[in-house]
């Protein structure tokens, strides 16, 4: 009798589970859409959208399951996992977790009926409101799915953190942010709200500090009109278009919109830099999840797969790219089924990478941050650095960061010390508070430029590592240093201890620095 039942059971939620699209039945009730909003007033501001690439705690999935049992063990490694869960589920969703080798501690599971698992699609937006506290401001779902629809008010009541919501209707999958009041969605959001568009970018403004909202069509020309079945925004200054071949009935369209994106500005008023994956079969690989230092990528199995992780991993050097098969489609894939849930209290740093060809001033290039202590911990002086290192070596080196002025905490400024030569270098910025946080920017890699040398060279005497003007007992000291002890001569003393110019810095170099006293002597 228990088996009938437990047969039963499941057969009745296989007939319960909605698709992604609408049903027939959904399409006669979308007038009771509007009816779901509980719109409240706006946080106070200043108001800061988070972009999908900054700190998470964790991924909002839902039971029954959207994703596989080895990607949600996968993300359980690496943060938590909310479940979405009927009270009457919660125990065979448990088992299945168990015995699916994910860490069963790792998983906190929030009590609630769903309609379906497009966490994505319905769950929370988040912002930093103008008292420094992570908060929810919700849409209305652009489904008439009450269940899904209240999923981000339950989140706010198991997290306990401030709830706002905007009457605006909306989906998850039709927006990206790229956390400093930029955003983008296809016009889908305006086919399916009655407000005007000045009406639409003062709500956006109003509740998520959205200052520039990209609306554009959609190219790819399908029924969900989703912005991540061909776009990303991968860092505040980089975004990923989908790419096909000139036959492809959406070619046109598809490189229309990368002509837009790399003709537009981003927040610091710099062109995006603008990169493609090939998607010749309408391959979901723009429909990814970034997860802090890894970004998952649904893979289909095809002659592709290989390209897109490689598109990803030259867009974000050192980020850990890992592609995983799934029941994807071209318009549903593994975004759509996920949702990170930020932390709450994350140290955030501000940072405008440094351009190509930048020259450097006497102390080096310049490199600026602002950082942010949303736990209030007060942050850690002397933690504030800079990694660096020329990109074709291994060793890191480290500079330190200083306050600007001494009573803004906030805002922080040091050097990459110059090269003598061309190169490019990678760098990364690092911040820590007292609350235990030491956070990265970026998060899981590092920013890479292309360096011009330093002219301040150009004028030493060669040997002559302590600029005096001439060669002294003390440069074959310093020189002896360096060779024996591999003590740092700085910029311009390097550059000027290759004595023979062979390209090494060896024993014949102190010899010939010898010779050079004598003669001067």
């Amino acid at each position: 009798m228990k088996l009938l039942s437990f047969f039963i059971a499941i057969t009745f939620l296989a007939a319960e589970e909605l698709p992604i699209g609408l049903t027939e039945e959904e399409k006669s009730r979308i007038h009771e859409i509007p009816l779901m909003s509980r719109q409240t007033d706006p946080p106070n501001g200043p108001v800061r959208n988070i972009a999908e690439y900054e700190r998470m705690q964790g991924v909002l999935i839902r039971y029954p399951f959207g994703i596989s049992m080895n990607l949600i063990a996968e993300i359980a490694n690496d943060v938590k996992i909310f479940c979405l869960v009927s009270g009457a589920q919660q125990s065979t969703a448990e088992n299945l977790l168990e015995n699916g080798q994910v860490d069963i501690g790792n998983v906190e599971f929030i009590i609630g009926n769903t309609d379906s698992y497009w966490t994505r699609d319905y769950g929370p937006w988040w912002v930093v409101n103008g008292d420094n506290q992570m908060s929810i401001v919700d849409f209305t779902y652009n489904r008439p799915r009450p269940n899904d629809n209240d999923a981000p008010f339950k989140l706010s009541e198991y997290l306990n953190v401030p709830f706002y919501a905007s009457d605006i209707i909306h989906a998850g999958g039709n927006y990206m942010t790229d956390g400093f009041g930029t955003s983008a969605s296809s016009d889908l959001v305006f086919e399916e709200n009655t407000m005007s568009e000045p009406e639409i970018n003062e709500l956006m403004n109003d509740y998520y500090g959205i200052e520039n909202y990209h609306v554009i069509d959609d190219p790819n020309n399908t029924y969900i009109d989703h912005i991540d079945c061909w776009g990303k925004y991968l860092s505040p200054e980089k975004v990923l278009i989908r790419e096909v071949p000139n036959n492809h009935p959406q070619f046109n369209q598809i490189e229309e919109t990368a002509s837009y994106f790399s003709n537009t500005t981003n927040s610091w008023n710099e062109p995006w830099e603008v990169y493609r994956v090939w998607t010749p079969g309408n391959e979901p690989y723009t429909n990814s999840l970034i997860l802090n230092e890894k970004v998952l990528v649904p893979i289909t199995g095809g002659n592709w797969d290989e390209n897109a992780l490689e598109a990803y991993r030259d867009a974000l050097p050192g980020y850990q790219i890992i592609g995983y098969e799934g029941s994807w489609e071209s318009t549903d894939a593994l975004h759509c089924r996920t949702k990170g849930i930020p932390d709450l209290e994350m140290l955030q740093i501000f940072h405008n990478p440094l351009n190509n060809l930048i020259e450097p001033s006497d102390q080096g290039y310049e490199v600026n941050m602002e950082v942010l202590d949303l736990s209030n911990t007060g942050l850690i002086s002397d933690s504030m650095i800079i990694f660096w290192r020329k990109s074709v070596d291994e060793e890191w080196h480290q500079s330190p960061l200083s306050q600007i002025l001494p009573d803004i905490n906030n805002n922080w400024s040091g050097f990459i010390p110059a090269i003598t030569d061309t190169s490019d270098i990678a760098y990364y910025l690092q911040a820590a508070d007292s609350s235990g946080r030491l956070e990265k920017n970026p998060i899981g890699g590092w920013h890479i430029f292309s360096a011009l040398p330093t002219e301040i060279c150009n004028d030493w005497l060669s040997g002559d590592l302590n600029s005096t003007g001439k060669i002294e007992i003390s440069d074959i000291l310093k020189l002896a240093d360096h060779i024996f002890y591999g003590e740092n001569t700085g910029i311009c003393p390097n550059s000027v201890s290759d004595i023979n110019n062979d390209g090494e810095v060896s024993l014949l170099d102190i010899v010939l620095l010898v010779n050079r006293l004598l003669i001067q002597e």
